[in-house]
């Protein structure tokens, strides 16, 4: 497609427009639309502006108190923390603060896996909880519970996170997407109703993407010129890499978060110099939603800390300061997550503190999560961060693994359940085969392990037709 087709859409008419509609939003529809289905976002939103502030002993306090709340709750209603404390002759009373968690045995994706129904609370009804899923970054599948009233505080607390980068709700926004869950398989152009009066998002899919969608996706910024980029780190680069590629220069952000995937800083750079805007990297995941991102000052990764907490265990063969990343939700009862490893290693950030006057501690990295795309034949390109959701409800398989080795061929490495079959192997084919098309072949491997990386981690995608950059990279987000 000729780049001479595609015209700047450009018009005050249009910008006028867009201030008109995200004033309604923000200050009508939204409240009511949350006071209805997210009932308790509003008291979580004015906590979220005020906690932010907490000197550094008024968040310790806090989570301290959660904390204690928390570990009360999972010994008396959730049976596989009854059984931990019981094993290790502990009481939860024993456990003053964040301090003493070290005490608390590490939780898995495996011991997920392993011990769903036993994680869930007996006191949780339940009409109080949602079923989530996430395929991981490292193949391992989990299904998990959430209560419906922490899914308002995490609606809070994003929507804060999202000011940082000047993103308030009715503002309008582009979003390079790849999962699957929150935008399925087809390609979306333009924006539905309920896009255009509540959520404000121009959902792009990047799960597969043909350069002729990326054409598409110009027409429609060019169209409908949103105020900022959200998007998957290497989707946003390859979408940069398009725009610079083709001489399209009037795309244009006020601000770009970007989530999901390892940011490098020379792609940073790309992004930004592309684009216009700042780019505010963000780190979470579904189990937790944000667990950090950089704030207007951009000195590191605040941490959601007033109702998470985080740890950086130290790990042997790293300098100080850097290890794995473990996580305490202090809120959600439905499933409580205690010292939850996520698979990352990640640093803090040292130096004086954050000029914008948050307490709230920072990561400087998160260390060794990498995805690639795969690159099909016909120049299609799949998202790894799409194909995490494919098989995530699959409990029949433990870890999976995509390798390119050639054009036309990937290698699909899983580790099976004991409940794998025939069966599980033509279901994911099924499921595939929206992603796979033409003259290309998919090799499924059953293996009884995947092998780290160099860097301690595991790469859920590895396109070994793409040279892989250095190990030392910003933070990254999901």
């Amino acid at each position: 497609m000729s780049t001479t087709a595609l015209l700047p859409f450009s018009s005050k008419a249009r910008d006028v427009l867009n201030h008109v509609e995200s004033r309604v939003i923000r200050n009508v529809i939204y409240p009511l639309w949350a006071c209805r289905d997210h009932p308790h976002y509003a008291k979580f939103r004015l906590q979220c502006e005020r906690q932010q502030f907490y000197s550094e002993s008024e968040l310790r306090d806090h989570q301290n108190r959660l904390l204690r709340q928390q570990l009360l709750h999972a010994y008396t209603n959730v049976p596989y923390y009854k059984a931990r404390f019981d094993a290790l002759q502990l009481s939860p009373l024993e456990i003053e603060g964040v301090d003493d968690l070290r005490h608390l045995p590490v939780l898995t994706k495996r011991d997920i896996q392993e011990n769903g129904q036993h994680l869930l609370a007996q006191n949780i009804p339940e009409s109080a909880r949602s079923r989530n899923r996430t395929g991981g970054s490292t193949g391992s599948p989990l299904q998990f519970w959430v209560d419906k009233a922490r899914f308002d505080l995490r609606r809070a607390s994003t929507d804060r996170h999202n000011a940082w980068a000047g993103v308030r709700p009715g503002d309008l926004c582009a979003q390079l997407w790849g999962a699957v869950l929150d935008t399925g398989t087809v390609q979306h152009i333009g924006m539905p109703w309920r896009q255009r009066l509540l959520y404000r998002q121009i959902a792009m899919n990047t799960a597969s993407v043909s350069e002729e969608d990326l054409f598409r996706y110009v027409c429609v910024l060019r169209r409908y010129r949103p105020k900022a980029l959200i998007a998957y780190a290497q989707s946003a680069v390859m979408f940069a890499e398009f725009c610079v590629a083709h001489n399209i220069r009037d795309i244009q952000f006020q601000s770009i978060i970007t989530t999901a995937e390892v940011l490098y800083d020379h792609q940073r750079a790309v992004i930004e110099d592309t684009f216009g805007g700042k780019i505010f990297n963000r780190y979470g995941c579904r189990e937790l939603s944000v667990i950090a991102s950089e704030c207007e000052h951009h000195t590191g990764l605040h941490i959601n800390g007033d109702s998470l907490f985080v740890e950086i265990d130290p790990r042997s063969n790293m300098p100080p300061g850097h290890g794995r990343l473990l996580v305490t939700d202090l809120m959600n009862r439905s499933m409580p997550l205690l010292r939850y490893e996520i698979g990352d290693d990640a640093s803090w950030a040292v130096g004086p503190p954050c000029p914008c006057g948050r307490h709230l501690p920072r990561i400087a990295r998160i260390e060794g999560r990498t995805t690639d795309f795969l690159q099909l034949p016909s120049g299609l390109k799949i998202s790894g961060p799409a194909l995490t959701l494919v098989h995530a409800d699959m409990a029949e398989i433990r870890q999976i693994q995509y390798v390119q080795e050639s054009e036309r061929n990937v290698k699909l490495r899983i580790v099976p359940n004991r409940t794998y079959s025939s069966e599980t192997k033509t279901e994911v084919l099924r499921r595939l085969q929206p992603y796979f098309k033409g003259d290309f072949t998919l090799d499924i491997q059953l293996v009884d392990r995947i092998d780290k990386e160099s860097s301690g981690k595991y790469r859920f995608v590895k396109n070994k037709l793409i040279s892989s950059p250095g190990e030392t990279h910003s933070g990254s987000a999901r």
